[in-house]
Protein backbone atom coordinates (compact mmCIF):
# COMPACT_ATOMS: atom_id res chain seq x y z
CA UNK A 1 0.00 0.00 0.00
CA UNK A 2 1.40 3.40 -1.00
CA UNK A 3 2.09 5.88 1.77
CA UNK A 4 0.72 9.00 0.10
CA UNK A 5 2.55 11.43 2.35
CA UNK A 6 5.89 9.95 1.23
CA UNK A 7 4.95 9.85 -2.45
CA UNK A 8 3.82 13.48 -2.53
CA UNK A 9 7.18 14.51 -1.10
CA UNK A 10 8.75 13.78 -4.50
CA UNK A 11 8.27 15.55 -7.82
CA UNK A 12 8.64 12.19 -9.57
CA UNK A 13 8.29 8.86 -7.77
CA UNK A 14 8.25 5.33 -9.11
CA UNK A 15 8.19 1.89 -7.53
CA UNK A 16 9.36 -1.16 -9.51
CA UNK A 17 8.46 0.65 -12.74
CA UNK A 18 8.73 -1.87 -15.56
CA UNK A 19 8.08 -1.95 -19.31
CA UNK A 20 8.04 -5.21 -21.26
CA UNK A 21 7.49 -5.29 -25.00
CA UNK A 22 5.85 -8.51 -26.11
CA UNK A 23 7.29 -9.95 -29.29
CA UNK A 24 6.44 -13.07 -31.27
CA UNK A 25 9.48 -15.07 -30.21
CA UNK A 26 10.44 -13.46 -26.90
CA UNK A 27 9.54 -10.62 -24.58
CA UNK A 28 11.94 -7.68 -24.23
CA UNK A 29 12.25 -5.91 -20.89
CA UNK A 30 13.13 -2.31 -21.78
CA UNK A 31 12.81 -0.96 -18.23
CA UNK A 32 13.21 -3.19 -15.20
CA UNK A 33 11.87 -2.32 -11.73
CA UNK A 34 13.27 1.20 -11.45
CA UNK A 35 12.65 3.25 -8.33
CA UNK A 36 12.90 7.01 -8.90
CA UNK A 37 12.94 9.53 -6.06
CA UNK A 38 13.20 12.97 -7.67
CA UNK A 39 13.11 16.04 -5.44
CA UNK A 40 12.65 19.69 -6.56
CA UNK A 41 15.50 21.09 -8.66
CA UNK A 42 17.10 19.92 -11.90
CA UNK A 43 17.51 16.16 -12.15
CA UNK A 44 19.62 14.58 -14.89
CA UNK A 45 18.56 11.23 -16.36
CA UNK A 46 21.46 9.73 -18.28
CA UNK A 47 22.57 6.47 -19.82
CA UNK A 48 23.89 4.96 -23.06
CA UNK A 49 21.68 4.56 -26.13
CA UNK A 50 19.07 1.87 -25.54
CA UNK A 51 19.28 2.17 -21.74
CA UNK A 52 15.53 2.82 -21.44
CA UNK A 53 15.52 6.57 -20.83
CA UNK A 54 12.91 7.55 -23.42
CA UNK A 55 10.77 4.53 -22.54
CA UNK A 56 10.78 5.63 -18.90
CA UNK A 57 9.89 9.20 -19.83
CA UNK A 58 7.05 8.02 -22.05
CA UNK A 59 5.61 6.07 -19.13
CA UNK A 60 5.93 9.09 -16.84
CA UNK A 61 4.05 11.38 -19.22
CA UNK A 62 1.38 8.78 -19.98
CA UNK A 63 2.37 8.20 -23.61
CA UNK A 64 3.19 4.55 -22.94
CA UNK A 65 1.43 2.00 -20.79
CA UNK A 66 3.15 0.63 -17.69
CA UNK A 67 3.65 -3.14 -17.63
CA UNK A 68 4.27 -3.42 -13.89
CA UNK A 69 4.93 -1.19 -10.91
CA UNK A 70 3.75 2.39 -10.82
CA UNK A 71 4.81 6.00 -11.17
CA UNK A 72 3.51 9.22 -9.66
CA UNK A 73 4.10 12.91 -10.19
CA UNK A 74 3.59 14.95 -7.05
CA UNK A 75 1.46 12.08 -5.82
CA UNK A 76 -0.72 11.92 -8.95
CA UNK A 77 -0.76 8.69 -10.97
CA UNK A 78 1.32 8.92 -14.15
CA UNK A 79 -0.92 9.25 -17.20
CA UNK A 80 -3.89 10.59 -15.24
CA UNK A 81 -5.47 13.93 -16.13
CA UNK A 82 -4.29 15.36 -12.81
CA UNK A 83 -0.69 14.30 -13.51
CA UNK A 84 -0.76 15.60 -17.09
CA UNK A 85 -1.84 19.02 -15.84
CA UNK A 86 1.28 19.14 -13.68
CA UNK A 87 3.80 18.48 -16.44
CA UNK A 88 5.27 20.16 -19.46
CA UNK A 89 6.94 17.81 -21.93
CA UNK A 90 9.49 18.38 -24.66
CA UNK A 91 10.07 15.13 -26.64
CA UNK A 92 13.37 14.28 -28.29
CA UNK A 93 12.09 15.10 -31.78
CA UNK A 94 9.17 17.53 -31.42
CA UNK A 95 6.88 17.71 -34.45
CA UNK A 96 5.50 21.19 -35.10
CA UNK A 97 2.74 22.26 -37.48
CA UNK A 98 4.83 23.73 -40.31
CA UNK A 99 1.96 25.73 -41.77
CA UNK A 100 1.14 27.50 -38.52
CA UNK A 101 2.94 30.63 -37.41
CA UNK A 102 4.83 30.58 -34.12
CA UNK A 103 2.09 32.61 -32.44
CA UNK A 104 -0.73 30.47 -33.84
CA UNK A 105 1.00 27.30 -32.68
CA UNK A 106 1.57 28.53 -29.15
CA UNK A 107 -2.01 29.77 -28.84
CA UNK A 108 -3.19 26.36 -30.02
CA UNK A 109 -0.98 24.58 -27.47
CA UNK A 110 -2.13 26.96 -24.76
CA UNK A 111 -5.76 26.14 -25.54
CA UNK A 112 -4.95 22.42 -25.34
CA UNK A 113 -3.40 23.13 -21.96
CA UNK A 114 -6.67 24.56 -20.68
CA UNK A 115 -6.11 28.28 -21.21
CA UNK A 116 -8.85 30.55 -22.53
CA UNK A 117 -8.16 32.09 -25.93
CA UNK A 118 -7.34 35.57 -24.63
CA UNK A 119 -5.01 34.15 -21.96
CA UNK A 120 -3.38 31.79 -24.47
CA UNK A 121 -2.62 34.70 -26.80
CA UNK A 122 -1.17 36.78 -23.98
CA UNK A 123 1.02 33.90 -22.80
CA UNK A 124 2.11 33.11 -26.38
CA UNK A 125 3.34 36.66 -26.88
CA UNK A 126 5.08 36.68 -23.50
CA UNK A 127 6.92 33.46 -24.34
CA UNK A 128 7.88 34.62 -27.81
CA UNK A 129 9.37 37.70 -26.18
CA UNK A 130 11.12 35.54 -23.57
CA UNK A 131 12.68 33.33 -26.24
CA UNK A 132 13.65 36.31 -28.46
CA UNK A 133 11.17 35.30 -31.16
CA UNK A 134 8.59 38.08 -30.98
CA UNK A 135 9.65 39.56 -34.30
CA UNK A 136 9.19 36.10 -35.86
CA UNK A 137 5.70 35.49 -34.44
CA UNK A 138 3.96 35.72 -37.83
CA UNK A 139 6.52 33.54 -39.60
CA UNK A 140 5.49 29.97 -40.41
CA UNK A 141 7.25 27.28 -38.42
CA UNK A 142 8.34 25.45 -41.55
CA UNK A 143 10.75 28.31 -42.24
CA UNK A 144 12.29 28.31 -38.77
CA UNK A 145 15.85 27.10 -38.07
CA UNK A 146 16.44 24.11 -35.80
CA UNK A 147 17.29 26.31 -32.84
CA UNK A 148 14.21 28.47 -33.34
CA UNK A 149 11.97 25.40 -33.57
CA UNK A 150 13.41 24.04 -30.34
CA UNK A 151 12.67 27.33 -28.60
CA UNK A 152 9.07 27.23 -29.82
CA UNK A 153 8.71 23.60 -28.70
CA UNK A 154 10.05 24.51 -25.26
CA UNK A 155 7.69 27.48 -25.09
CA UNK A 156 4.79 25.15 -25.96
CA UNK A 157 5.82 22.83 -23.12
CA UNK A 158 5.58 25.59 -20.51
CA UNK A 159 2.74 27.78 -21.78
CA UNK A 160 0.32 26.29 -19.24
CA UNK A 161 2.81 26.92 -16.40
CA UNK A 162 3.56 23.32 -15.35
CA UNK A 163 5.08 22.33 -12.03
CA UNK A 164 7.38 19.73 -13.58
CA UNK A 165 9.19 20.15 -16.90
CA UNK A 166 10.28 16.89 -18.56
CA UNK A 167 12.86 17.23 -21.34
CA UNK A 168 14.11 14.41 -23.56
CA UNK A 169 17.38 15.39 -25.27
CA UNK A 170 16.49 19.13 -25.44
CA UNK A 171 19.65 20.16 -27.32
CA UNK A 172 19.78 17.36 -29.90
CA UNK A 173 20.85 18.51 -33.38
CA UNK A 174 21.54 22.07 -32.23
CA UNK A 175 24.75 23.96 -32.90
CA UNK A 176 26.79 25.29 -29.93
CA UNK A 177 24.99 28.65 -30.00
CA UNK A 178 21.57 26.97 -30.02
CA UNK A 179 22.56 24.57 -27.22
CA UNK A 180 23.85 27.41 -25.09
CA UNK A 181 20.60 29.35 -25.51
CA UNK A 182 18.42 26.37 -24.54
CA UNK A 183 20.61 25.51 -21.53
CA UNK A 184 20.41 29.10 -20.31
CA UNK A 185 16.61 29.02 -20.54
CA UNK A 186 16.41 25.69 -18.70
CA UNK A 187 18.44 27.20 -15.86
CA UNK A 188 16.09 30.16 -15.66
CA UNK A 189 12.96 28.00 -15.82
CA UNK A 190 14.23 25.82 -12.95
CA UNK A 191 13.64 28.77 -10.61
CA UNK A 192 9.88 28.32 -10.97
CA UNK A 193 9.50 24.60 -11.79
CA UNK A 194 11.31 21.30 -11.30
CA UNK A 195 13.16 19.98 -14.35
CA UNK A 196 13.76 16.33 -15.27
CA UNK A 197 16.16 16.25 -18.22
CA UNK A 198 17.47 13.33 -20.24
CA UNK A 199 20.58 14.08 -22.28
CA UNK A 200 23.58 12.30 -23.75
CA UNK A 201 25.63 15.52 -23.60
CA UNK A 202 27.08 14.93 -20.15
CA UNK A 203 28.93 18.24 -19.94
CA UNK A 204 25.55 19.99 -20.13
CA UNK A 205 24.05 17.71 -17.49
CA UNK A 206 27.00 18.45 -15.21
CA UNK A 207 26.56 22.16 -15.83
CA UNK A 208 22.90 22.40 -14.85
CA UNK A 209 21.86 19.40 -12.71
CA UNK A 210 21.70 19.10 -8.93
CA UNK A 211 21.07 15.35 -8.91
CA UNK A 212 21.44 12.56 -11.47
CA UNK A 213 20.26 9.05 -12.18
CA UNK A 214 22.31 6.74 -14.38
CA UNK A 215 20.34 4.07 -16.23
CA UNK A 216 21.90 1.10 -18.01
CA UNK A 217 20.12 -1.83 -19.67
CA UNK A 218 16.84 -0.72 -18.17
CA UNK A 219 18.09 -0.61 -14.58
CA UNK A 220 19.22 2.19 -12.28
CA UNK A 221 22.90 1.78 -11.40
CA UNK A 222 23.33 5.09 -9.57
CA UNK A 223 21.13 7.89 -8.26
CA UNK A 224 22.36 10.69 -6.00
CA UNK A 225 23.42 14.33 -5.87
CA UNK A 226 26.29 15.23 -8.19
CA UNK A 227 28.25 16.65 -5.26
CA UNK A 228 27.99 13.41 -3.25
CA UNK A 229 28.91 11.28 -6.25
CA UNK A 230 32.04 13.34 -6.96
CA UNK A 231 33.05 13.35 -3.30
CA UNK A 232 32.69 9.58 -3.16
CA UNK A 233 34.89 9.12 -6.20
CA UNK A 234 37.49 11.67 -5.12
CA UNK A 235 37.51 10.94 -1.40
CA UNK A 236 40.59 8.70 -1.55
CA UNK A 237 42.43 9.81 -4.71
CA UNK A 238 45.38 12.23 -4.54
CA UNK A 239 48.05 13.53 -6.91
CA UNK A 240 51.51 14.37 -5.55
CA UNK A 241 54.35 16.06 -7.44
CA UNK A 242 57.81 16.43 -5.90
CA UNK A 243 61.44 16.71 -6.92
CA UNK A 244 62.01 13.09 -5.81
CA UNK A 245 59.00 11.19 -7.11
CA UNK A 246 60.69 7.78 -7.39
CA UNK A 247 61.98 7.93 -3.82
CA UNK A 248 58.54 8.98 -2.54
CA UNK A 249 56.85 6.20 -4.47
CA UNK A 250 59.02 3.58 -2.73
CA UNK A 251 58.09 5.04 0.65
CA UNK A 252 54.38 5.00 -0.17
CA UNK A 253 54.27 1.41 -1.38
CA UNK A 254 55.35 0.08 2.00
CA UNK A 255 52.42 1.60 3.92
CA UNK A 256 49.35 -0.47 4.74
CA UNK A 257 46.94 2.48 4.33
CA UNK A 258 48.05 3.02 0.72
CA UNK A 259 45.86 0.94 -1.56
CA UNK A 260 47.78 1.81 -4.70
CA UNK A 261 50.44 4.28 -5.85
CA UNK A 262 51.99 4.85 -9.26
CA UNK A 263 53.66 7.50 -11.42
CA UNK A 264 51.59 8.66 -14.36
CA UNK A 265 53.66 8.43 -17.56
CA UNK A 266 51.97 11.45 -19.10
CA UNK A 267 52.27 13.93 -16.21
CA UNK A 268 55.17 12.31 -14.30
CA UNK A 269 53.19 12.83 -11.08
CA UNK A 270 52.45 10.33 -8.33
CA UNK A 271 48.86 9.10 -8.16
CA UNK A 272 47.84 7.77 -4.76
CA UNK A 273 44.84 5.72 -3.72
CA UNK A 274 44.68 5.96 0.09
CA UNK A 275 42.12 4.75 2.63
CA UNK A 276 43.29 7.25 5.27
CA UNK A 277 43.86 10.86 4.18
CA UNK A 278 45.16 11.98 7.61
CA UNK A 279 47.85 9.30 7.70
CA UNK A 280 48.83 10.18 4.14
CA UNK A 281 49.30 13.84 5.06
CA UNK A 282 51.35 12.91 8.14
CA UNK A 283 53.51 10.62 5.99
CA UNK A 284 54.12 13.43 3.52
CA UNK A 285 55.34 15.69 6.32
CA UNK A 286 57.73 12.99 7.56
CA UNK A 287 59.06 12.28 4.06
CA UNK A 288 59.71 15.97 3.49
CA UNK A 289 61.80 16.21 6.64
CA UNK A 290 63.63 12.88 6.24
CA UNK A 291 64.56 13.28 2.58
CA UNK A 292 64.58 17.07 2.10
CA UNK A 293 61.86 16.79 -0.49
CA UNK A 294 60.34 19.75 -2.29
CA UNK A 295 56.58 19.38 -2.89
CA UNK A 296 55.44 21.18 -6.01
CA UNK A 297 51.77 20.18 -5.62
CA UNK A 298 49.51 17.92 -3.58
CA UNK A 299 45.93 17.90 -4.87
CA UNK A 300 42.77 15.91 -5.38
CA UNK A 301 41.84 15.59 -9.06
CA UNK A 302 38.61 17.02 -10.49
CA UNK A 303 36.60 14.23 -12.12
CA UNK A 304 34.09 15.07 -14.81
CA UNK A 305 30.65 13.48 -15.01
CA UNK A 306 31.83 11.89 -18.26
CA UNK A 307 34.63 10.04 -16.42
CA UNK A 308 32.32 8.91 -13.62
CA UNK A 309 29.71 7.78 -16.14
CA UNK A 310 32.21 5.74 -18.14
CA UNK A 311 33.51 4.02 -14.99
CA UNK A 312 30.03 2.91 -13.98
CA UNK A 313 29.05 1.79 -17.47
CA UNK A 314 32.29 -0.14 -17.97
CA UNK A 315 31.86 -1.88 -14.61
CA UNK A 316 28.31 -2.85 -15.57
CA UNK A 317 29.36 -4.49 -18.85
Amino acid sequence: MIREQNVKYYEIWSQDLTKIYEKRKAAFEAVSQINLRVKPGIHGFIGPNGAGKTTTINMLVGALSITAGEARLRGEKAGSIAACRLIGYLPQDPILYKRKTAEQYLIYMGRLGGLKKKEAKRKAQELLQYFDLLNERHKKLGKFSGGMKQKVALAAAIIHEPKILILDEPTTNLDPVGRSAIIAKIKELSKTMSVFVSSHILSEVEQICDTITILNRGRIILSDSLVKIKNEFLGNVYILHTNKNLKILEELKNKDFILKAWIDDRTNKIHILSKDSEKLQELNKKIILDHEVKIFSFTQPELSLQEIFMRFINEAI
